[in-house]
């Protein structure tokens, strides 16, 4: 018999589709094999953005000094700005992006290949091909755009068995950024309506205060227990109820609009919840709202969270085409 390769028995690949599949390439009455999605060796760690750069540069530090890693970047001059600052801070960083000379791309890769120690700050067109098996960490600077690019990109770390890192960090920037790449492409609609529930689950997955693996695994259709092998395991996030932080939030973006007559980002709106009497909170007349103030009992950085999480809720909406506002 053939073997059909691994197939995820999710929503996008329910027995009819595997069926299909079958079909189209002609293997008769094969026999089905689908595997398991763990990767029990991989510690998922998903952290707020404050930093990037810096954040990426602890990390490498304290738990990867000297082993072989990549960095995902969205864009090429990303690739390029991030790869120099990591080595001009000694960092054995090399660049690769699908805009580079063939001949530099090559042989930073075959470096990356042959060599133990060199962190690959790449875009999604480096990991294609790529089985180097002492990958010791894969690292998101950016969002990816599904559940199923991320699994697929980390899934380059720790391939010989060992202990491995998937580290990322995102924050409100991300989102708005990968939803203004979705309504902007000229995809239709039912392909722009699928990337959204894409990126609403792999949203989901960033701000689940529940074992990672487990709603990682779950999106692949794979019951799963709490894995221990997690930062959301390993170090449980601390919960609370935020009604009515959510209400406060709510009220200052609605009365902020109601006195300046257009809306506000959420910098602005934290500004105000938390009494800031910046010169565009006063310019603004927003100093005189009845949410000034409100919000004091959070940090600006809790703020931010709160924001996230009610975006991930879609019980706010950010308005890029207006400035990102709230």
């Amino acid at each position: 018999f053939r073997q059909v390769p691994r197939i995820p028995h999710t929503a996008t690949a329910e027995p009819q589709t595997r069926n299909e599949i079958i079909q189209r390439l002609a293997l008769g009455e094969a026999r089905v094999f689908v595997s398991s999605f763990d990767r029990p060796n991989i510690r998922y760690t998903i952290v707020d953005k404050t930093d990037g750069r810096a954040q990426l540069l602890r990390f490498i530090r304290s738990a990867h000094e000297g082993d072989s890693g990549i960095v995902y970047c969205l864009s090429r001059r990303r690739v390029e700005e991030v790869a120099a600052w990591l080595k001009s801070h000694k960092v054995a960083a090399l660049p690769y992006h699908a805009g580079m000379e063939t001949a530099q791309r090559n042989a930073n890769q075959a470096r990356f290949q042959r060599e133990e120690s060199i962190v690959m700050v790449a875009t999604i067109a480096f990991g294609m091909g790529i089985d180097k098996p002492d990958v010791r960490f894969v690292a998101h600077l950016d969002m990816p755009k599904s559940v199923e690019a991320y699994y697929q990109e980390t899934g380059r770390a720790g391939r010989d068995g060992l202990p491995a890192d998937a580290w990322m960090i995102y924050g409100l920037a991300d989102v708005v950024q990968q939803r203004r790449l979705i309504d902007q492409s000229p995809s239709g609609e039912e392909h722009k309506r699928v990337a959204g529930a894409k990126l609403d689950a792999l949203l989901g997955l960033c701000e689940t205060v529940d074992c990672r693996r487990a709603r990682l695994l779950d999106y692949f259709g794979e019951a799963s227990g709490a894995c221990g092998n997690c930062d959301n395991c390993l170090s449980p996030p601390e919960e609370w109820d935020a009604t009515l932080a959510a209400r406060k939030l709510m009220s200052c973006i609605y009365r902020c609009e109601q006195a300046s007559g257009f809306g506000f980002g959420a910098m602005q709106i934290i500004d105000v919840l938390t009494g800031q009497r910046t010169a565009k909170v006063e310019q603004y007349g927003h100093d005189r709202v009845s949410t000034f103030g409100i919000g004091r009992e959070l940090s600006a950085l809790q703020w931010r969270a709160v924001i996230r999480q009610l975006v991930a809720l879609r019980l706010l909406r950010v308005d890029y085409d207006r400035f990102n506002i709230l």
